[in-house]
């Protein structure tokens, strides 16, 4: 696999890969979008029509209740800890 991440404006990440099949990926994603100051958003879309959106609540400095949705694992929710 060979590939190149750019980051574009509003800290889009643009992510173009090939793999040694010759099976072409290109993905925009963003993670941690200030929604309000607890709360984040994360989003994610690729060629393989694959998608994903999230939420993160901050608790405290170090635990986050999350959520967060993938268009091929379904919906999901859990603890995230942060160190």
């Amino acid at each position: 696999m060979a590939g190149i991440a750019y980051t574009l404006p509003m800290l889009v990440i643009a992510d173009a890969r090939v793999d040694g099949d010759g099976k072409f990926r290109f993905q925009l994603s963003r993670e941690d979008i200030s929604i309000t100051p607890r709360l984040r958003f994360n989003w994610m879309i690729n060629t393989d029509k694959e998608y994903m959106a999230g939420f993160r609540y901050i608790l405290t400095k170090y635990i986050s209740a999350s959520t967060h949705y993938d268009s091929d694992m379904g919906i999901g929710a859990g603890i995230t800890l942060t160190y």
